[in-house]
């Protein structure tokens, strides 16, 4: 079996931040959201994986993964030259997969859980498909399956009725036939070939599909406020201390807490779970928890929590504590104590700042 991890989109409730590099490669707990799913497969035995990238993020996937060389598996990067949909989008990887059997992944989600069992039962069962489903409360705002007992009648992208409460949360799998399913497809009402489409034409062909009821924890990381979700949820099953760099004695640390190589903790108080990348530097400073704060970072008289910080950022005499904030690469966030006390703001398109009154 190969896996596919579609990784296409603009990103652009995840603006500015997506206006320099994919969101399938913003962090949580310091790690890209792509590299959760490529492990969640290498765990469940499948080796051999293609992403689905758009040509003008080539590059920043081809630096991010390497080859697979970073798990020594085999990573294959394929193009949509254009976002026309899912299922426009696994059609890139038809020569790819040949004639085996493929697991499909949605690159922006993250689950917190196994796919051995999804794998076991697509096999045991030999189904033509299998869909993962979890419970949602607004299901409008993702693909739906209508059931009948267990058996899958019908799937609607985004029914302003939907017909359960059942959504698609990102993960399927496939035999061969998808692809035939997929050559007879028109664009939808959005303009795009819709992978819900090419599941009904399966349904209609009456080939055997399932639904895996996930029980698994799990968030699409398409906004500010999922990321931070997301980042919460890893960081609570940090455990203990694992310090690298160097901390000194006027500082606290309260575990769990995570820091990197050639960190330094200057007079400051650290309450995990925190997790510090390498070569970061925090000073005269509160990190509460739930944050991360990745490689090269510079933090001195700031007070910060439950929020992440991306590499090289500088948070330099802050005022008010930050919190469940998103702070990109390169980003400063600079106090001022010298008169006159103004405000200087440069701010790129789709920012958001929220100032306390």
């Amino acid at each position: 079996m190969k896996g596919i991890i579609l990784c296409g989109g603009k990103g652009s409730r995840l603006r500015p931040h997506t206006f320099t590099r994919p969101k399938h490669l913003l962090p949580v707990m310091n790690k890209p959201v792509l590299y959760y799913g490529i492990e969640s497969m290498i765990a469940a035995g499948i080796f051999e994986i293609a992403v689905v990238v758009p040509p003008v993020y080539r590059k920043a996937f081809d630096e991010a993964l390497r080859g697979g060389a970073h798990w020594n598996i085999d990573i294959t990067l394929l193009e949509q030259p254009e976002p026309r949909g899912l299922a426009d989008a696994v059609r890139m990887a038809e020569e790819y997969v040949g004639d085996d059997d493929f697991i499909l992944y949605l690159g922006d989600n993250v689950i917190d859980g196994s796919l051995a069992p999804l794998v076991e039962r697509f096999r045991n069962e030999r189904l033509e498909g299998l869909v993962s489903v979890s419970e949602v409360e607004s299901p409008q705002q993702f693909g739906v399956v209508q059931l009948e007992g267990e058996r899958l009648v019908k799937v609607v992208e985004k029914p302003k009725v939907p017909p359960s409460n059942l959504a698609i949360n990102g993960v399927y799998l496939f035999r061969r036939s998808l692809f035939a399913a997929i050559a007879g497809l028109r664009p939808s009402a959005r303009g795009e070939y819709e992978i819900t489409d090419a599941i009904q034409r399966l349904i209609d062909d009456d080939l055997p599909l399932g639904v895996f009821r996930s029980p698994y924890w799990w968030k699409d990381t398409g906004q500010p406020k999922d990321l931070i979700l997301c980042n919460r949820h890893y960081l609570q099953r940090l455990e203990g201390l694992r310090i690298q760099g160097k901390v000194d004695a006027e500082s606290q640390v309260t575990s769990p807490v995570a820091i990197g190589k050639n960190a330094k903790i200057v007079n400051s108080v650290i309450r995990g779970p925190v997790v510090i990348g390498n070569d970061a530097v925090i000073k005269d400073s509160y990190i509460g928890p739930f944050t991360s704060i990745a490689d090269g970072v510079r933090i001195a008289g700031c007070e910060i929590e439950n929020s992440i910080v991306m590499e090289d950022a500088v948070l330099d005499g802050v005022s008010r504590r930050i919190d469940e904030s998103l702070i990109g690469r390169d980003a400063k966030v600079v106090g001022r104590t010298q008169p006159p006390q103004s405000m200087n703001l440069w701010i790129g398109d789709h920012s958001k700042l929220f100032f306390p009154r």
